[in-house]
């Protein structure tokens, strides 16, 4: 059974400012968790030498890595298999993606053909209403025709953002769910967003938990906070899951 209260973590996008490994592996760690979900502003994914570095710095820290991406898959499996490469490396088995509709039915079949040799699963991020993969819809067809190596990375803020409620989403696609970041935003009257601690603003943090506990969750859990703001607030984010878990 996942434990969220321990296997809590961040994702590495949200310390975006901060170039150094070692500096964002002590910023998580004084954000009060242990792991990580690594963005490509973090590691340079043509370059073996360079990855072994970030890996040994998260493991010398006590820093999990637990996921990696958004990485942008293409209809290319040499180009695929490089993030897959280093997953490997890094111990995780989750490669959030996502990829452009052109061609998306071989992406696809490589996807799936990756996650079998190396053991991993691809679960879709979705990003907003302005993206073709933001909404139930479409990522319930494209389950339906894919492995269970396919599945989902919720992002809150974006599900809130493409008007679809991400408490639906985790109990919709529970058996699918491999990744989620715990995001929030409040929205002006033109819809613009922003980033605030979760729970103050358009998510209903205690029903996404509920519903969370009830799925059977096995994948890469981290909170992701956009704004500049965000050494400060994911702090207060953390606080405000393990308050109510």
């Amino acid at each position: 059974m996942f434990d969220l209260l321990r296997e809590l973590g961040i994702k590495s996008f949200s310390f975006r400012a901060i170039t150094d490994n070692a500096q964002v592996a002590e910023t998580v760690k004084q954000c009060g968790v242990d792991r990580i979900d690594l963005s490509g502003c973090h590691v340079d994914y043509d370059d073996p030498a360079s990855q072994e570095r970030v890996i040994e710095t998260y493991r010398a820290a006590g820093v999990k890595i637990t996921g990696i991406g958004v990485v942008q898959l293409k209809d290319d499996e040499a180009f695929n298999r490089r993030y897959f490469e280093f997953a490997r490396r890094a111990g995780c088995d989750v490669v959030s993606c996502s990829f452009q509709p052109d061609g998306y039915e071989s992406t696809l079949r490589i996807t799936e053909r990756l996650c079998d040799e190396y053991g991993m699963r691809a679960p879709i991020h979705n990003h907003g209403g302005a993206h073709w993969l933001g909404n139930a819809t479409i990522l319930d067809y494209l389950f339906r025709n894919t492995q269970p190596t396919i599945g989902l990375c919720l992002d809150t803020a974006w599900c809130l953002h493409a008007g679809e409620d991400p408490v639906k989403w985790t109990e919709r696609f529970a058996d699918r769910l491999y990744g989620i970041h715990f995001k929030d935003f409040v929205f002006d009257r033109k819809g613009k967003v922003t980033d605030v601690v979760i729970g103050e603003g358009a998510l209903d943090l205690p029903a996404l938990l509920k519903a969370f506990a009830a799925a059977p969750f096995n994948g890469s859990a981290v909170i992701e906070y956009e704004g500049e703001d965000a050494v400060d607030a994911i702090p207060r984010c953390v606080a405000a899951i393990r308050r109510l878990i």
